[in-house]
């Protein structure tokens, strides 16, 4: 259906209005928990309330709002980074008539799922965008994945009032679950097993690649899963997948400034890419391009790292040293014969100045800073290049300095000068609580740079959040870990996410490794068992790899490398540096006083699993090699 002549000159009418009042807006805080950022929310803003959406709060009192009008809730879930969402607050969301529909029928709610994970994971089955639609008691009626075009959109709040008026509309079945309760009936290695049919399926069997045409950024976590595999079974076929996985990364590249798109596809002999720059995705290339350089030596993986950091160096760095969420796909103002596409593979920085720079994202949000400290680690160990594992530890001491709260967790968004001249889609929300993901992300994030410089404090910086995670967020009675704090003014109770419980298990075991407490390995196996309950992991699909690691790192057990001697001597610093060379999935390198081992007059390494260790070694090139010993699973099954 085409728009009426006269839709089309309000619509630029509306478009005029967008240059002429859209101006910075103090966001009112929410009485609860959370504020939103200064910024523009969106281009809008200033306009008349009949000539933009009357968007709320994801809060109960919406909700309560929309049951007490008999109105239906429309929730738009997404984030700055997503070119979908963009078009859709482009086109749709400044549509006359949808503007109407929606204010008169409609209660509308707008949710950036970066800085509120909880709803993001509640919702992350559709993408981005998620169209939502509820009713005031939080049935969910209908759930869309994708943007929508106006009339498309039109004909579908139209449907759904007509059914509301005539009391047809029925729940849907495929609605978020609540959290499980108790832990999951079925054993370990059948979850394991389920995860890993559900992550091999998608492979091409020809190409080696869980896409026909090409590779996404988003692969990164199932890669790690798949090359985890490959090394403790010593499988040669899964080798193979692995190694034409890692190459395929290389077509994520932009060649000009560097950095990973979201994903690169090969369409007959042209080339095509979706043309968005997310932190996460340079996190995941990170990862990749590190682990394929430390495991082959290729210069073509050192230089894709180094193209992934002058990226990141370049354009999403901060002044404090933390790193912005995303680069948007195209410039303010490209003129419209020239896609985003297009304009991403112009080949010289010339060019594509000449029709302007794609505008960055200044919001800053701790777990996706987290995969970056995590990643930046890993390219230190891969290179040796000390200047990788500086800038990690600068963004995790800028994040401890800035987000740190007196409670102990660690709070996932903040404000920035720069954020306030963003024309954004959606508000950034600075919630005054504790989100399970960016607890988790963090932990891990200080135990790899623990792991990775010895530095003691490190380590007291993630026992400190561990306790602080466990306090806020574990379900004594159930077990497992809820994705947020429960509060009276939240439409719903707090969800036990799938992925974000892994992260955490995997957090927790690590910790419990470096500290001997076999408590919290107990609390890490508890997490995997009660959020995967075999239902929720089918229902995640190929979102799952990181509960697939969670689980072969249960089942196959830690490799602990312990270094005993003093970590200013030189023999035990250069001990410490051979250890972290070799690649190994399950390896977690430290420091150690004497005591647990005998006390020598020299610096000496011991590497253990739960099964065994090795007799003290004192020759750095005799690590490697004491390592092949340990490749294979110390176990046959679960603890």
């Amino acid at each position: 259906m085409k728009l009426s002549g006269r839709c089309k000159v309000i619509n630029n009418l509306l478009r005029l209005s967008v240059l002429l009042y859209g101006f910075l807006v103090l966001l009112a805080a929410s009485a609860h928990s959370a504020v939103e950022a200064p910024g523009l929310k969106t281009a809008l803003d200033g306009a008349a309330d009949s000539e933009r959406i009357n968007w709320q709060p994801w809060e109960k009192g919406t909700f309560e709002l929309a049951r007490d009008s008999g109105k239906l809730i429309f929730l738009d879930v997404g984030i700055e980074g997503c070119s979908a969402c963009r078009r859709m607050e482009r086109q749709t969301f400044q549509h006359v008539e949808v503007i109407r529909l929606l204010n008169e029928r409609f209660v509308a709610i707008q949710v950036d799922a970066e800085a509120q994970p909880d709803v993001g994971q509640r919702y992350s089955d559709w993408a981005w965008p998620a169209l939502v639609f509820l009713r005031g008691d939080g049935t969910q009626v209908l759930a869309l994945r994708g943007n929508r075009q106006p009339a498309g959109f039109l004909e579908l709040l139209n449907d759904l009032l007509q059914q509301q008026d005539a009391g047809e509309l029925v729940a849907d079945t495929y609605a978020p679950p609540d959290a499980p309760v108790g832990k999951l009936t079925s054993s370990l290695t059948a979850i394991r097993q389920q995860i890993r049919h559900q992550l091999d399926g998608p492979l091409n069997e020809q190409l080696g690649s869980w896409q026909t045409n090409g590779i996404s950024a988003t692969s990164a976590a199932r890669l790690a899963n798949l090359r985890f595999r490959a090394f403790m079974y010593a499988n040669s076929e899964l080798e193979a997948i692995v190694q034409h996985s890692q190459a395929s990364f290389l077509k994520l590249l932009d060649p000009v400034w560097g950095g990973a798109y979201q994903a690169a596809y090969q369409l007959n002999t042209k080339r095509r890419v979706i043309p968005e720059k997310r932190l996460a995705e340079q996190a995941g290339a990170l990862q990749v391009f590190a682990v394929a350089y430390q495991t082959t030596g290729e210069v073509r993986f050192r230089n894709a790292l180094e193209s992934v950091d002058e990226y990141l160096q370049e354009w999403l760095a901060s002044e404090q040293g933390t790193f912005y969420t995303s680069q948007r796909n195209q410039p303010t103002n490209l003129p419209r014969h020239i896609s985003a596409e297009r304009y991403w593979s112009l080949r010289t920085e010339h060019e594509r100045r000449s029709f302007g720079i794609p505008p960055v994202d200044h919001a800053i949000y701790t777990d996706k800073n987290a995969a970056i400290i995590s990643g930046y680690v890993r390219a230190f160990e891969a290179t040796g290049d000390s200047n990788y594992l500086r800038v990690a530890a600068r963004t995790a001491q800028s994040l401890l300095n800035e987000r740190l709260m007196p409670e102990g967790w660690i709070a996932q968004a903040g404000t920035s000068p720069r954020l306030e001249t963003d024309e954004r889609i959606r508000p950034v929300v600075v919630a005054v609580r504790p989100y399970l993901m960016t607890q988790a992300r963090m932990g891990l994030a200080l135990l790899d740079l623990y792991g990775s410089s010895g530095e003691p404090g490190w380590l007291q910086a993630a026992r400190s959040l561990a306790q602080a995670m466990i306090g806020s967020l574990h379900d004594k009675t159930g077990g497992a870990f809820y994705a947020t704090v429960a509060s009276a003014d939240e439409p719903f109770p707090a969800q036990k996410p799938l992925e974000a419980n892994a992260l955490a298990g995997r957090f927790l075991y690590n910790l419990s490794v470096y500290d001997k407490t076999p408590e919290l390995a107990q609390l890490a196996s508890t997490a995997v068992q009660v959020a995967a309950t075999p239902g929720l992991v089918r229902r995640e699909g190929k979102v799952t790899a990181e509960a697939g690691l969670m689980l072969e790192l249960l089942g196959s057990g830690y490799v602990e490398i312990s270094v005993v001697g003093d970590p200013d001597d030189l023999a035990a610093r250069s001990l410490f540096t051979a250890a972290l060379q070799p690649y190994h999935p399950r390896k977690l390198l430290h420091f150690e006083a004497p005591g647990r081992y005998p006390d020598s007059d020299q610096a000496s390494v011991y590497i253990c699993n739960p099964d065994f260790c090795t007799t003290p070694i004192v020759e750095p090139d005799q690590i490697a090699i004491a390592l092949q010993d340990f490749v294979a699973p110390a176990r046959t099954a679960y603890p």
